[in-house]
């Protein structure tokens, strides 16, 4: 019985403490580090690229501190930047621009509708943060 009891103060013990660590641990998820979000923008050049376009980078990528508040956190945030995409034969096929300097998480892509007849808007806003 009193082994039965040990075992049993011990689950407790145990348990509360791995409870009060995850609730530490919600409760900072988007303050202090990096992981509410991190740069969207790459993966979107780097899809684009791999279907053998070439990108060709006219305005350079522009990244300032900004403040979120609905993080309640500053972020390195990429606020400007135009890439084109070319096919082979210098044909314009798409851009991704990332702002006018003004912080927010959006950018723009365009594309042609004749090379991507199946997306007929030509555009789309999206977040530069993967969450």
């Amino acid at each position: 019985m009193k082994l039965f009891s040990i075992n049993i103060i011990t689950a407790i013990l145990f348990s509360s403490l791995l409870l009060i660590s995850c609730e530490k641990d919600s409760d900072n998820d988007h303050k202090d580090d990096e992981t509410c979000c991190t740069d969207n923008t790459a993966r979107m050049r780097a899809d684009i690229t791999k279907d053998g376009y070439q990108e060709v980078e006219i305005n350079a990528v522009e990244k300032v501190d900004c403040y979120f508040e609905q993080w309640d956190k500053t972020v390195l945030t990429p606020v400007s930047g135009l890439f084109e995409y070319y096919d082979s034969d210098n044909n314009w096929i798409a851009s991704i621009d990332l702002g006018d300097g003004t912080c927010d998480q959006w950018a723009t892509k365009t594309w042609s509708v004749d090379i991507f007849p199946d997306q007929p808007s030509g555009t789309e806003d999206f977040s530069v943060f993967k969450f």
